[in-house]
């Protein structure tokens, strides 16, 4: 059984948050062929610049359904928490998904989603002045 993989991004990612991710489930893709299928998304698809200023592309945020949507980290998240088309788009798409996760401070979209209430979250944030 093939499973859906759906990473969200946006400006100012944590490069690591999604890469990482994305290799490890590539990994478990070529020991198991036909385990997992990645699709990288993005509020407005195309180019997304990580802060490291490393780029990736995204397609648009997908109405399939998803065993596992995960959301990256990082500078951007406080945006990103705050912008109504992901935080719908999440919401509809969490309610049928196997599993939804974060990495990081990723949390703080999940958590502003409504998607931690009543769950015990743990996560630290870091910036570019040192952890807040």
């Amino acid at each position: 059984m093939t499973r859906s993989l759906g990473m969200v991004i946006f400006p100012d990612f944590q490069l690591l948050d999604a890469a990482g991710p994305i290799s490890a489930f590539e990994i478990a893709e070529a020991y198991a062929p036909g385990s997992y299928v990645q699709k990288i998304m993005a509020v407005t698809p195309g180019e997304v610049v990580s802060s490291s200023g490393a780029r990736m592309i995204a397609e648009p945020l997908s109405e399939q359904t998803f065993d596992t949507i995960l959301i990256a980290g990082g500078e951007g998240t406080r945006p990103a928490a705050v912008d109504r088309t992901l935080i719908s788009w999440l919401r509809r798409q969490s309610a049928t998904a196997r599993r939804t996760a974060s990495i990081c401070s990723g949390a703080y979209v999940l958590a502003e989603a409504g998607l931690l209430d009543g769950k015990r979250a743990v996560g630290v944030e870091f910036s570019r002045n040192g952890i807040i």
